[in-house]
């Protein structure tokens, strides 16, 4: 819809329909903040989760600002951005509800996260040409996460239950399925053997 001029004429070049989607999008989410606040204010007298929504979407459209502005290096430049606005999101969150454990709790998760992403992103940028390597190893690395988050979410909430055995069950799931990716990787690379051979 965006790619054709009216009339006929010449497709918009990208720098055009990006800067044309990020206008939308930024008014969009103005219009949404906007429409939270007048609504939690003319029904409570005050304002108060319209803030939470507010700084929610404020943060969704500063992660989809480096898509939308940046001609290289994008999912670098996203996942940094994606790693620095959790602890400020969280940190206002925290203040918002009066709840520390917003921020004590949501900030190991988010470092773990964080971490994980980084690697999967390393993986990839080192086996983008074998990809299902990549996907054998990235699920590797994904096995521990749900039982380590289990953990430390059991450490801040004890009155809480957290059902373990589903967590490695899941990681079991996770290994299962990353020894098929190397499966596959495995015979990818056998055909390319038996085809050099042919040669």
């Amino acid at each position: 819809m965006f790619q054709q001029r009216e009339n006929g004429k010449r497709p918009l070049p990208p720098a055009e329909v990006k800067g044309l989607i990020l206008t939308l999008l930024s008014a969009a989410a103005l219009t949404a903040a906007l429409i939270c606040l007048i609504c939690d204010y003319f029904t409570s007298d005050r304002l108060s989760w319209s803030l939470i929504a507010g700084v929610s979407i404020i943060a969704a459209w500063l992660v989809l600002l480096p898509s939308l502005i940046s001609r290289t290096k994008i999912v670098l430049k996203t996942l940094v951005v994606v790693s620095a606005i959790p602890i400020p999101l969280l940190a206002i969150l925290s203040l918002l509800l009066n709840k520390s454990v917003i921020f004590t709790l949501g900030i190991c998760i988010t470092l773990i996260a964080i971490a994980i992403i980084w690697i999967i992103y390393g993986i990839f940028r080192k086996c983008k040409k074998n990809l299902w390597r990549a996907f054998g190893f990235a699920l590797l690395v994904l096995i521990p996460v749900p039982i380590a988050i289990t953990h430390i979410s059991a450490c801040f909430l004890p009155q809480a239950q957290f059902d373990f055995m589903s967590d490695i069950f899941n990681s079991g799931i996770t290994l299962a399925l990353s020894l098929v990716c190397f499966g596959g990787d495995y015979l990818h690379c056998q055909k390319k053997g038996a085809a050099a051979d042919k040669k």
